[in-house]
């Protein structure tokens, strides 16, 4: 009798330790990389076994943080997926560009996403010139529709400094048009 009991209570402690789970901190919203994490974008989930992701108890401390790395929904969330410090590079700046409708991609264009940036032609010259490329490789920031402009689109956009004033310019001039083109 003393063996059942033994074993009984092997048999519930192996149960209970098996179907022990612990709680992490994971993404329900996605969060591009560069933006600040709010409260909304986390929750926490429990899991079972060995999983490498911030603790449930560690939830308030990723407020405010940085998302270092694009986030995802449904992510078990990390302390290398976010920073406390800058994400703009000392040789990079964040440019606001206003497109009209068809002058980027139809599908739209998302945080992430890494476009050419073209100067288009002005209309009212005589004879229009060449579209000119301003930027080979730039990181979209931020996307939105623009509300002053049906089917518009406002972003922001990740370039090098140097390139921030061109851009910037052919922007205000209605004149740009972005080139959705592989991420590397």
């Amino acid at each position: 009798m003393a063996l059942v009991v033994g074993f009984a209570a092997i048999g519930a402690y192996l149960y209970t330790a098996a179907g022990a789970k612990t709680a992490v901190v994971v993404v329900v919203r996605e969060v591009p990389e560069g933006r600040q994490i709010v409260r909304a974008d986390l929750s926490t989930v429990a899991v079972a076994g060995g999983v490498t992701a911030i603790a449930g108890s560690g939830l308030e401390s990723v407020v405010g943080q940085t998302a270092a790395v694009r986030l995802l929904p449904n992510m078990l969330l990390q302390r290398s997926m976010v920073t406390s410090g800058a994400v703009l590079a000392a040789t990079e700046a964040q440019v606001g560009v206003v497109v009209k409708p068809g002058q980027i991609p139809a599908d739209g264009l998302r945080p992430g996403d890494v476009v050419e940036v073209v100067a288009l032609p002005s209309a009212s010259s005589a004879k229009p010139g060449p579209p000119e490329l301003l930027v080979e490789r730039a990181r979209v920031f931020a996307a939105r529709e623009d509300p002053s402009q049906l089917g518009g689109t406002l972003l922001t956009l990740v370039v090098q400094k140097t390139q921030a004033v061109p851009v910037a310019a052919a922007s205000g001039a209605g004149q740009i048009a972005l080139i959705k083109v592989a991420a590397q």
